[in-house]
Formats: C-alpha cells, sequence, structure tokens
C-alpha cells in the first residue's frame, strides 16, 4: 500500500542507514555540547547497535523500506519457530505518522497469521507514540524492563 515496498539491505545502504539512526537520535543535539562531540556520541551508538543486533540475532534479516523505491526506513525481522520478532523499524522523520508504520506492521501480522506465529516487538518506554501504534494495532504488554515494553499480537 501506499507506493511502499521492502528489499534486502545492500552494501550501498549502509549510509542511509546510519542517516536514519542519525535522524531518530535529533533530540541530543538540544544537549549543551559540541555537534562533533554529539555526531561522535550517535556514530558510536549506531555502530554499537549494529554490532549487537548482529551478536543477539545472526539470523535476522535487514530490509530497506521504500517509497516509490526511494529509501525512507528500515526494517530488522527475526524469525524463529517461537515468534516473529520485529528487532528494529524506523522511518525518517518526514515520512512519520503517513500511514506508513502502520501499514508496515499491518503486513507483518498478515505473514505472521500464515505462517502461524505470533509478532513479537520491543519498544522504548519513552515513545509514547510508537507504543501508542502498537496498541492500536492489537499488540498487548507481556514485559517492561527498566527501558523498554515488550509487545505481543497473537
Amino acid at each position: 500500500p501506499f507506493g511502499l515496498g521492502l528489499r534486502a539491505v545492500q552494501l550501498q545502504d549502509q549510509a542511509f542507514m546510519e542517516a536514519l539512526f542519525f535522524s531518530t537520535r535529533d533530540y541530543l543535539y538540544q544537549m549543551p555540547v559540541p555537534k562533533s562531540q554529539i555526531d561522535f556520541l550517535i556514530k558510536q551508538q549506531f555502530m554499537m547497535q549494529q554490532a549487537s543486533y548482529l551478536a543477539s540475532f545472526p539470523a535476522a534479516e535487514i530490509f530497506i523500506i521504500e517509497l516509490y523505491s526511494q529509501p525512507v526506513g528500515k526494517i530488522i525481522v527475526n524469525t524463529t519457530s517461537a515468534s516473529l520478532h520485529v528487532i528494529d523499524i524506523a522511518l525518517l522523520s518526514a515520512m512519520r505518522g503517513k500511514g506508513f508504520g502502520s501499514a508496515i506492521l499491518r503486513a507483518l501480522k498478515k505473514v505472521a497469521a500464515q505462517q502461524l506465529l505470533p509478532l513479537r516487538l520491543a519498544v522504548d518506554q519513552q515513545n509514547s507514540r510508537a507504543k501508542k501504534l502498537y496498541l492500536a494495532l492489537g499488540f498487548t504488554l507481556i514485559e517492561s524492563s527498566p527501558t523498554h515494553d515488550t509487545l505481543l499480537w497473537n
């Protein structure tokens, strides 16, 4: 829907994925610290996140979300015999709030239902907008940590 598509990530997508990560951390620029230091911090966070995902979910599939063949986001999904797990989903800030995330998650719900698997994801407790979306799409809270809530759709 909406001209959206997914394609497997490619080596040349690395710069886009880094820029996308930076776009999700723009609030850090409000700190009274030189921009170069914040850039360095965000770059380090990006590299640590990538390494953590690879170590924790070596079989995960990474897709670029495209709108009319232009990259607008990414999604990382790990499929096991127990669940279809959304590891990460992010859209460029200009693409948020337009229904694209909902459309992608609805499509994933269909895939999960076809595979007879629950759909699982975690959301930062500070990201109330995303959590509200997930709850509206029928996900339920199954556990909380100090920083994240884990949600499940069956």
